[in-house]
C-alpha cells in the first residue's frame, strides 16, 4: 500500500492566512464581532429595563433598542468598507 504524501509534496499551495494583512484583518473583525455582541447584549437588558419600568405590556423596547444597534453597526461597516479612498 502506498504512503501518501503531505500536500506540500504533491504540488498543492498551502493556504498561509494571507500572511500579516490577513491576521489584521481577521483580529480587525473578530474585535468588532466581540463589540457587536457586546453592544447588541446591552441594548437587550436597557430594553427590558425600559419596558419594565414604563409597565408595557408589549417589549417594544427591547425590539427595537438592539435594531437600531445592529443597524448601526451595518452603516459602520458599509462606510468603513466602501472603496472610496481619500486622495490626496
Amino acid at each position: 500500500m502506498p504512503k501518501s504524501q503531505p500536500a506540500d509534496q504533491n504540488n498543492h499551495k498551502r493556504f498561509d492566512g494571507g500572511g500579516a494583512e490577513g491576521r489584521r484583518q481577521l483580529m480587525r473583525y473578530a474585535g468588532l464581532s466581540g463589540q457587536l455582541a457586546a453592544s447588541v447584549g446591552v441594548a437587550v437588558w436597557l430594553g427590558i429595563k425600559a419596558d419594565k419600568w414604563l409597565k408595557l405590556s408589549f417589549p417594544i423596547f427591547s425590539l427595537v433598542v438592539p435594531l437600531v444597534v445592529i443597524v448601526f453597526f451595518l452603516v459602520q461597516i458599509i462606510k468603513a468598507n466602501s472603496g472610496k479612498k481619500d486622495e490626496k
